[in-house]
């Protein structure tokens, strides 16, 4: 309790006890996060936190930016911000301070969460064998928490619903404002799939003129930082992709080795941390500019598939200066729920990776696991396999398999994650059914002759084995998804 309290007159809080408008007390008990310019802390009631706006570091107190303040605030109910957007909004204002009281999502961490890679004072989690016991503890303590927090197929899942949420906002004219690890939520549980944007302070429209500017350190777009422009859409694709490129990648995209020809800055000038933040530093991953290449961070063809390689390029080259050039945020969730669905996670060392481009795990080097792939075609009578537009893998576990929207249509920001179909045994044999009747889907029986998918259907492994199943989607837009097992 006594660090907790430190914590709290740090930013010049005297009393662990606030009062809202209505005269609601909420006693604080530690901070969650902290963004641009504000603070979160949780308190005694596990439903509801605090925000306090910050100025130098300390708690607004003075009435009149308090005003200001409430006045920016309510103009949160004039936006069209839908009710099923994962947005946590204000509830209640505070009486002697700038802030505000806001429900908290139960069982959900901040993405920072999944940055902290700091090796703890008693080292209790001992590094697993898979990890090289050469390796010292700065490298292998980081990697060992990439895996125990999901490794890649959990990060791209975060950031698929992230991406869809911003792209929520962006539909309809609005902007976040301050994109950070520390007001982006998610569930603790992995059952689970949901994220949560918990500061709604920044959110507007497109007018930079009508609004301050604000960016979390290390988050912030060039011409946000160099105050050469305000927040726009734009400059929340590029605070996006800095956060997938961490999460995925482990190292930031412009922590390289730039160096003068001295071996370092000249005094005087800005860090290089200023450098990176202003826009003036290469992309790490430059195709064309090598002065900036970075020796940490996981190997890109592990994380990244070639489309996510290329919005990263493209955000982080060409769209470091020239904004019109970003990819929009558009552009995101299905890549990333695409490289998503394309992986499948090691049982040995709970790291993910791609089996297309390895023979086994390349982490643990243990033999890839059985798993059922789904490929999606387009329907062409003259030539029925001729284009994959999606695939889906799914590791055979002892528990059921749910398949998404997506692998069955066009995708879509609304619903691509619903789980439409089921893969499930049953007395040790494979079954096969529909969990909504929003399709009408054929499925081959055993002489390769299409059949209505009603109820449950047994799924013969031989067939699957051999030369698989195939079902078909009815639509505007037909789909054949081929269904195969993968293994021995």
């Amino acid at each position: 309790m006594k660090k907790e309290k430190q914590s709290l007159e740090h930013f010049g809080l005297l009393t662990p006890i606030l009062q809202d408008e209505l005269s609601q007390q909420h006693e604080l008990t530690k901070e969650l996060g902290r963004g641009g310019q504000g603070v979160v802390f949780r308190t005694t009631d596990p439903e509801l936190v605090v925000k306090c706006l910050l100025k130098d570091n300390q708690v607004v107190t003075k009435t009149e930016e308090k005003e200001a303040y409430k006045n920016k605030l309510s103009k949160l109910s004039l936006y069209p911000i839908h009710p099923e957007f994962n947005i946590a909004k204000p509830l209640f204002m505070l009486k002697d301070q700038a802030g505000y009281v806001m429900q908290m999502i139960q069982d959900m961490d901040p993405v920072q969460a999944l940055l902290n890679h700091k090796i703890p004072k008693e080292k209790k989690n001992k590094i697993p064998s898979w990890l090289n016991s050469e390796l010292p503890i700065e490298v292998s303590y980081p990697l060992m928490h990439y895996a125990q927090t999901g490794g890649t197929k959990q990060r791209l899942a975060i950031l698929m619903q992230t991406a869809t949420e911003l792209s929520k906002l962006h539909n309809v004219g609005l902007l976040y404002g301050d994109i950070s690890p520390e007001n982006v939520f998610f569930s603790a549980d992995r059952q689970f799939n949901h994220v949560w944007f918990i500061d709604a302070d920044n959110i507007r429209f497109d007018n930079p003129k009508s609004g301050s500017i604000v960016y979390t350190p290390g988050y912030g777009a060039p011409e946000v930082v160099t105050k050469q422009d305000g927040c726009r859409p734009q400059s929340d694709c590029y605070s996006f992709a800095i956060l997938a490129f961490k999460m995925l990648a482990m190292v930031d995209p412009f922590d390289g080795e730039a160096l003068n020809d001295e071996g370092g800055w000249d005094e005087g000038e800005d860090t290089v941390e200023d450098k990176a933040q202003q826009g003036l530093l290469p992309f790490i991953d430059d195709l064309t500019d090598d002065s900036n290449r970075a020796k940490s961070g996981l190997p890109r063809e592990l994380v990244l598939t070639p489309v996510l390689k290329t919005l990263f390029a493209k955000t982080f080259t060409e769209g470091r200066v020239n904004v019109w050039q970003r990819p929009t945020v558009h552009h995101w969730p299905e890549a990333l729920a695409a490289a998503h669905d394309a992986m499948i996670t090691c049982s040995g060392c709970n790291m993910s990776y791609y089996p297309d481009n390895n023979q086994d795990c390349p982490y643990c080097k243990k033999p890839i696991p059985n798993y059922f792939q789904l490929s999606c075609y387009e329907w062409q009578p003259d030539s029925l396999l001729r284009k994959s537009n999606w695939q889906s893998l799914h590791v055979v576990k002892n528990e059921p398999i749910t398949v998404p929207e997506r692998v069955l249509q066009e995708f879509r920001i609304d619903g691509h994650d619903q789980a439409v179909l089921e893969l499930y045994q049953l007395e040790g044999d494979w079954f096969i059914r529909q969990l909504t009747d929003q399709h009408i889907i054929s499925i081959t029986d055993s002489q390769g002759v299409f059949k209505p998918l009603v109820g449950q259907w047994h799924i013969e492994l031989t067939q699957l084995e051999q030369q698989g199943i195939l079902l078909y989607v009815q639509s505007d837009l037909p789909r054949v998804i081929e269904l195969k097992w993968q293994g021995k």
